[in-house]
């Protein structure tokens, strides 16, 4: 390897859509060798010793990949497994390669001596899971705005949308939402690898601060406990709504059978 210091850039696109890491194997061209396939994680390298890592959550990170190369593979994620008509978040990052350097993060990029399978996959994680969380970060902001529409419906009309339909699809996006949410950052602890390897562990959680993890992780999960509560608000008031609805028809029932039975007198 040359000493010769240089940058690789680094690719993340996300779509969040749980996918299983056997069928994003098979978006690869058979040259790129598999370096690991675990049911959490595929690592590849391409024959000019480039990189890829696929996670199971619905992201993609290259390393140097040519555009063509990424966009074969995204092609064919995306129209196979994009949920919601949605086009891939993708953010950007840069791996400056320093021979003889310790692993170093900076404010735009991480130092690594060389790009090796573990640092790779490590590195591809913290960026995938920031693009990840940046993908549900816009998802679960559009539901606060559903949710404040509603409130202020409700506020000014006192009741709740009168199509029910609507509201369920509403109830059920959010619901959703929360599941893959829940799903992506339970990978938030540290990864395996880094567990016997103190430099890879202290890279880690250099990352997480860089891309900070923590802060974004809190403020989306006051949001979801948030929309939790109100959705829990909204079926108790769709409940309540309906049980009323089923006691007055009773009771016009009973007023009927009562008339009924007058007449019939």
């Amino acid at each position: 390897m040359s000493d010769a210091v240089h940058t690789v850039a680094i690719e993340a696109l996300a779509i969040a859509s749980t996918v299983p890491i056997r069928q994003m194997a098979g978006y690869f061209p058979a040259e790129v060798e598999r370096i690991k396939v675990s049911k959490t994680t595929l690592v590849l390298r391409y024959p000019d010793a480039t990189w890829a890592v696929a996670h199971d959550f619905g992201v993609m990170v290259f390393f140097g990949v040519a555009e063509a190369a990424r966009n074969q593979v995204m092609n064919r994620l995306v129209s196979e497994c994009e949920p919601d008509n949605r086009p891939p978040v993708s953010e950007s990052f840069l791996v400056e390669l320093r021979p003889g350097q310790p692993k170093a993060v900076q404010f735009d990029r991480v130092v690594l001596p060389e790009l090796d399978a573990r640092s790779v996959e490590l590195v591809a994680l913290a960026v995938g899971q920031s693009v990840g969380m940046e993908y549900y970060e816009d998802n679960v902001d559009g539901l606060v705005s559903q949710l404040e529409r509603a409130a202020r419906r409700l506020a000014e009309a006192g009741r709740l949308s009168d199509n029910s339909r609507e509201l369920l699809r509403f109830i059920g996006r959010g619901m959703a939402t929360r599941t893959q949410v829940v799903h992506t950052l339970a990978l938030l602890d540290a990864p395996a690898l880094a567990w016997d390897d103190e430099t890879l562990d202290r890279l880690y959680r250099d990352l997480r601060i860089s891309f900070a993890i923590e802060d974004r992780y809190r403020a989306l999960d006051q949001k979801l406990k948030m929309i939790q509560d109100n959705l829990e608000l909204m079926v108790d008031l769709a409940q309540h709504r309906r049980s009323v609805a089923l006691e007055v028809a009773v009771i016009a029932l009973i007023a009927f059978e009562i008339v009924l039975a007058i007449v019939g007198h």
